[in-house]
């Protein structure tokens, strides 16, 4: 199975997307939330618990996503 990779911002990443960081393994999104006067986005990933990283909403980040035409078998439509 492929994978594609998209940019989207802080405030697009939903429960279970994979995020792919500068530096360090893929992270996935058990936590997504908008929080304070000044708007920040404030996620928390499986691989560190207990942890909240927090994000301004427009940063971008890169999500890992399945390729469709490579995980469907040959000769199938969807």
């Amino acid at each position: 199975m492929g994978y594609l990779v998209r940019t989207i911002t802080a405030m697009q990443l939903q429960l279970g997307d994979v995020v792919i960081p500068d530096t360090g393994p893929r992270r996935h999104v058990t936590l997504h939330r908008l929080q304070g006067a000044h708007p920040v986005v404030a996620v928390q990933f499986a691989e560190i618990p207990g942890a909240t990283s927090y994000y301004p909403p427009t940063m971008p980040l890169l999500i890992e996503i399945p390729d469709a035409t490579t995980s469907l078998p040959v000769g199938r439509s969807m």
